[in-house]
């Protein structure tokens, strides 16, 4: 369903070149110079890396006189924890509240799935996304969180290092770790 407003929609089968061209040119864009040359990867995502992980994410897209221009995946995990990622956004059309959106969006559709928590995480180096991160009200993650989930408790682990993995908080109900 498209929001008139913004142009936000659930992305389907059809989008999936638009939204593989979106992250890839946005990631080469921002991330070619802060990443080492060796590990740099381009493409980014392949066709196939981005089939696999649509069959378990929820892609959101941003229209703008009927192009898309950005994008950013959900992923439901356990206990009321949710993961977003693949928050990108072409270059030209940064900076106008497009990522904004899209993780508003996300978020209110979250919570109404009972969605307490997001987690999200972002390079050290790309200052850019940290910053807009916090301004959305994500905070950094507690060193000692424990999600028992495998795949959040490592990026948990790389806090710090390979990592800066942040958190918000959806619903005021008091969360406590599942360990």
């Amino acid at each position: 369903m498209v929001d008139a407003e913004r142009g936000i929609r659930a992305a389907d089968k059809k989008d999936l070149d638009l939204v593989l061209e979106i992250l890839n040119i946005t990631n080469k864009a921002f991330y070619e110079a802060i990443v080492p040359a060796d590990a740099f990867r381009e493409p980014y995502l392949t066709a196939e890396d981005l089939a696999e992980e649509s069959k378990r994410k929820a892609f959101t897209v941003y229209e703008l006189k009927g192009k898309i221009v950005g994008v950013a995946a959900f992923e439901a995990r356990c206990f009321g924890i949710g993961v977003v990622d693949r928050v990108y956004v072409l270059p030209g059309f940064q900076r106008r509240g497009i990522g904004a959106a899209l993780l508003a969006h996300i978020e209110r559709c979250a919570k109404a799935q009972g969605i307490r928590e997001i987690v999200l995480w972002s390079d050290p180096k790309a200052a850019w996304a940290i910053d807009f991160y916090r301004r959305l009200g994500y905070s950094e993650i507690e060193a000692e969180a424990i999600y028992d989930d495998a795949m959040i408790d490592e990026r948990v682990r790389q806090h710090g290092t390979e990592l800066v993995v942040l958190r918000k908080r959806l619903s005021s109900d008091r969360m406590t770790d599942q360990s």
